[in-house]
C-alpha cells in the first residue's frame, strides 16, 4: 500500500480524524488508501497545544489508513481559511502548496514498525487489519424512530438529552474530581460528566410535583482509562471554547458542554470504563467518534435508558471492538 511518513504529533491527528488535510509542496496522482507512517520525529510543543503527551506518542511506525481524496492547490485565502482541517500554526510563506485532503481514518490493531523514507513508498500491511476495524452500521429508521420517542418520554423528567439531536444548549457539566493518590504517571483526579435536568414547560408541571435533580452523574473515568481517552477528552474541551491547560487538578468550576458533545463523550464514558486493555479502549474511542449525530443518540438512549442499559453498553462494546 502506498505509504506517506508524517511528524507527530501530525500523523495521530490524522487517524484521530482532527486533521484532514496535509500540507505538502508537492503532488501525486494517487487516489485511494494510503497508510499513515508516523516518522521518529516528533514535535513537542505541537503535541502539547494539541492535548498530546509527547512521550507517549508511536515514531518510527505505520498507525493507520486513511483516503486519499483529493489535492487540491493552495493560495494565502484558501491556505488561512481551512486551517481548521490542517491545523497548521505557521503564516502563510508563498510558494507552491498542495493540500493532501485524506478521509475515512482507521487505526491499526498494532503499530507496524518500519523506517519511513521521502515521498510516496510502498509498504505491505497484515492482511487481516481490515477486519480487526469496528464493522458499523447506521440503526434502522424504525430504531431512530423508537430512540426518538424515548427522547421525548423522558427529556422532561429526567437528565436525558432533549429530543433534538445536534442542539446546541449545553446540557453537560465535566467536574474534575480530585483523588487521594494515583498511580505514577497517571492523572491525579477523575473526570466526571453530569446531564443537566430539562425543565418542563410551565403547563406540564403538576403542582405537587416534586422538583427534579439539577444534575444526573452518567460516568465517571480516572486512572489508565482516562489516560487512554485523553485526546477525546481535549478534543471535547476545544470544540466547547475550552483551553487543554484549564484541565489541571485544581479546577473547580465545571466545564460547560453543549449536547452533542456531552452525548458522545458520555456514550465514551460508559463503553470504556470497565476495559482495562489500551487498545480496545482506543478502537471504541475511535467508533465513536466516526459515528454520525443519528447513531450517536440512538446508543446514547439505548445506553442510559432504564434497566435495559447495562445490556446496550456490552452490546455497544461488541460491536465495536468485540469486547
Amino acid at each position: 500500500m502506498k505509504t506517506l511518513s508524517i511528524r507527530q504529533p501530525w500523523a495521530d491527528l490524522i487517524i484521530q480524524g482532527r486533521k484532514t488535510l496535509e500540507l505538502r509542496t508537492w503532488t501525486v496522482k494517487h487516489r485511494g488508501p494510503l497508510a499513515i507512517h508516523a516518522s521518529q520525529t516528533v514535535e513537542r510543543e505541537a503535541c502539547l497545544a494539541h492535548g498530546l503527551d509527547p512521550d507517549q506518542m508511536t515514531a518510527g511506525a505505520a498507525i493507520g489508513v486513511v483516503d486519499l481524496v483529493e489535492i487540491i492547490e493552495l493560495d494565502a485565502a484558501s491556505y488561512e481559511a481551512q486551517r481548521g482541517e490542517h491545523l497548521a500554526d505557521e503564516p502563510w510563506s508563498g510558494g507552491p502548496l498542495y493540500g493532501w485532503r485524506l478521509a475515512n481514518p482507521q487505526p491499526l490493531p498494532e503499530p507496524l514498525p518500519l523506517r519511513g523514507r521521502m515521498g510516496l513508498f510502498e509498504v505491505t500491511l497484515p492482511g487481516d487489519w481490515k477486519s480487526q476495524q469496528p464493522s458499523q452500521s447506521l440503526p434502522s429508521q424504525a430504531s431512530l424512530q423508537s430512540a426518538q420517542a424515548d427522547f421525548a418520554k423522558v427529556a422532561v423528567t429526567s437528565s436525558r438529552p432533549p429530543r433534538t439531536p445536534g442542539a446546541g444548549a449545553r446540557q453537560f457539566d465535566l467536574h474534575v474530581v480530585p483523588i487521594a493518590t494515583s498511580a505514577p504517571g497517571e492523572p491525579a483526579y477523575r473526570l466526571a460528566l453530569y446531564q443537566r435536568a430539562v425543565e418542563p414547560p410551565g403547563e406540564q408541571r403538576g403542582l405537587y410535583e416534586p422538583e427534579p435533580p439539577p444534575t444526573h452523574k452518567i460516568a465517571e473515568l480516572g486512572g489508565a482509562t482516562l489516560r487512554a481517552v485523553a485526546d477525546h477528552v481535549m478534543e471535547a474541551l476545544r470544540a466547547n471554547g475550552y483551553r487543554p491547560t484549564e484541565l489541571s487538578l485544581g479546577r473547580r468550576e465545571p466545564f460547560s458542554l453543549a449536547e452533542e458533545t456531552g452525548v458522545r463523550l458520555g456514550l465514551l464514558f460508559l463503553a470504556v470504563r470497565p476495559i482495562t486493555k489500551v487498545e480496545r479502549i482506543e478502537v471504541i474511542a475511535q467508533g465513536i467518534r466516526a459515528m454520525t449525530s443519528e447513531e450517536a443518540y440512538y446508543w446514547y438512549s439505548k445506553c442510559t435508558g432504564g434497566p435495559a442499559a447495562e445490556r446496550a453498553q456490552r452490546a455497544l462494546r461488541v460491536l465495536l471492538a468485540e469486547e
